[in-house]
């Protein structure tokens, strides 16, 4: 159980702890960040807590149980950004066959064969993600 975890199960602020222990509130964020306490601090907070120093050092080393979050795929699906990235593509394409004077099914036909290009490069990378993500035996 972390620092934390005791201040808050006793309804403690940062400042009512640091004040309650005699220590910094700057002490206690660094204990509370991870930072390793000195013994006076450690003393000061078994007190505090009602504790044995070595019990709330045993309690300081235990391990933080963490949560596997889901990774956070910001700006939305790169499908959605793929599609508006063809898009942009086919209407490059046929801004400049309008600007030169292009047959339009000279246009039309160039586009086509980026899409195609763009949407091969995007089933290589799903294929890609999915055989690194698949379970091996």
């Amino acid at each position: 159980m972390s620092l934390m975890a005791l201040r808050q199960a006793k309804g403690w602020s940062q400042a009512e702890l640091a004040r309650i222990s005699d220590l910094s509130e700057r002490t206690i964020q660094r204990i509370e960040s991870g930072r390793p306490a000195s013994l006076e601090a450690v003393k000061a907070l078994a007190a505090s807590f009602d504790l044995s120093s070595e019990a709330l050092q045993n309690r300081l080393a235990a391990p933080i149980a963490t949560v596997d979050a889901p990774p956070v795929r910001p700006y939305g699906s790169p499908l959605a950004w793929h599609g508006l990235t063809a898009l942009g593509l086919i209407a490059t394409v046929f801004g400049l066959g309008h600007r030169f004077d292009a047959d339009p099914r000279l246009a039309a036909g160039t586009a086509m064969l980026g899409l195609a290009s763009w949407l091969l490069h995007l089933a290589f990378r799903l294929y890609v993600r999915d055989r690194r993500s698949a379970p091996t035996a």
